[in-house]
């Protein structure tokens, strides 16, 4: 098991208060030249998205995290999840002991969702012998939850080469049926989130100029977005009110798949039927604001509207915003006449509501929540920026 002692360097990285702060150079601290970049990204999520499978690719994205974070517990490390990818860093000695769990989540993949996951180890070292970098900082999004960012060119370098085939046969996971892999603490447990204000777009801004350099156009985005947005509160798109839980098979199917993915149909149905009587259970204690077992169930929701992951810095802004169509109309506005100057490329991707795929470590407040826009969410918008990046 990982020594608490390792948990040095990204513990003591001081968190940003605000999410501006991560725009600048000074709030990042180069990642240990002994630590290593784990990427992960769904090969055919067009096709997903497409078939309205967008949250099965979610699922996945996010299982690369709780498969690693569940390894190495109790260390804490940096992650980010992508829509339909993640990126951990990770103490490069304990790659072996990563490689399994990932080579697992890589097999269940296929098998329960048809979706072919590729991934890679690489170590920091390669990543700066190219002339590239891996910069962390830290922001407080909550009381509970501090959401690494990543910056320094390094993670658009490997995801280029991972997707390229450019990396070392080494650094690249194969999948193996007969590994497993812990991915205690996902859930998906709850309905798609419309909207307050209309719809909900999902957003990748993208720097064409190089690190440092960058962080002053990402500090103009920044402000931008929350001048035409509003502050965190008006642009949320997730709501205490609009949280509702699901029971149909549709949503809970993908918990199910993931989590049961070696075990036979008879058993995956014996789940099903304790899935949703907890489902049913949380519901109860969450309505009448129960406290159980050292959980105070009333201030469940609160927790998770605060502890979501709206937006997110690894290289690129990425937002995800409840607003109405001149909002976006007039982001659009902006973001093109700085891709007119050369400065980003932009995708967006509109849609209804948000979806949200949970890692619940406890119930009481230390539980995290990634949020996407649903219909294609991030991965809708990347395909966007690829495209008008030619």
């Amino acid at each position: 098991m990982p020594n608490t002692v390792m948990q040095s360097f990204y513990t003591s990285v001081p968190p940003v208060q605000k999410f501006e702060a991560l725009a600048d150079p000074r709030n990042y601290s180069s990642l240990p030249s002994d630590w290593a970049m784990v990427v992960a990204d769904v090969m055919n999520s067009t096709a997903a998205i497409q078939k309205g499978d967008y949250k099965a690719v979610n699922t996945v994205g996010v299982s690369v995290i709780a498969a690693i974070l569940n390894t190495l517990r109790p260390l804490e490390v940096p992650y980010i999840f992508g829509g339909d990818g993640a990126l951990v860093c990770i103490p490069e000695r304990f790659s072996d002991q990563i490689k399994p769990a990932l080579s697992a989540t890589l097999a269940m993949a296929v098998r329960s969702f048809g979706l072919i996951l590729r991934a890679a180890i690489v170590p920091a070292a390669f990543i700066r012998a190219r002339g590239f970098d891996i910069l962390v900082a830290r922001h407080q999004v909550s009381e509970h939850y501090v959401q690494g960012a990543i910056s320094g060119g390094g993670v658009e370098l490997v995801e280029s080469m991972l997707k390229d085939g450019a990396l070392p046969a080494d650094f690249v996971v194969t999948p193996d049926a007969d590994a497993s892999a812990d991915y205690s603490g996902l859930e998906c447990r709850w309905q798609e989130i419309r909207s307050p204000r209309g719809e909900t777009v999902a957003i990748i801004v993208r720097s064409t100029a190089a690190h440092p350099q960058s962080l002053a156009t990402y500090e103009a985005v920044i402000k931008t977005i929350g001048s035409i947005y509003g502050d965190d509160e008006r642009c949320k798109p997730v709501t205490e009110g609009a949280v509702r839980a699901a029971l149909s098979y549709r949503v809970l199917q993908n918990e199910l798949r993931l989590k049961h993915w070696k075990q036979s149909v008879i058993r995956v149905f014996w789940h099903s039927i304790v899935l949703r009587a907890a489902v049913i259970l949380g519901w109860f204690l969450m309505q009448f604001e129960v406290r159980f077992k050292d959980t105070d169930w009333g201030i469940y929701k609160k927790d998770l509207v605060a502890n979501s992951d709206f937006r997110k810095f690894d290289g690129a802004l990425r937002f995800v915003l409840s607003g109405n169509t001149r909002q976006r109309e007039q982001l659009r506005q902006y973001l093109m006449w700085l891709e007119e100057r050369g400065e980003v490329n932009f995708g967006i991707h509109v849609a209804d509501s948000a979806i949200i795929t949970c890692l619940v470590q406890e119930r009481e407040k230390v539980h995290f929540h990634f949020i996407d826009a649903s219909g294609g969410g991030y991965a809708a918008a990347a395909l966007a920026l690829k495209t008008a990046a030619g």
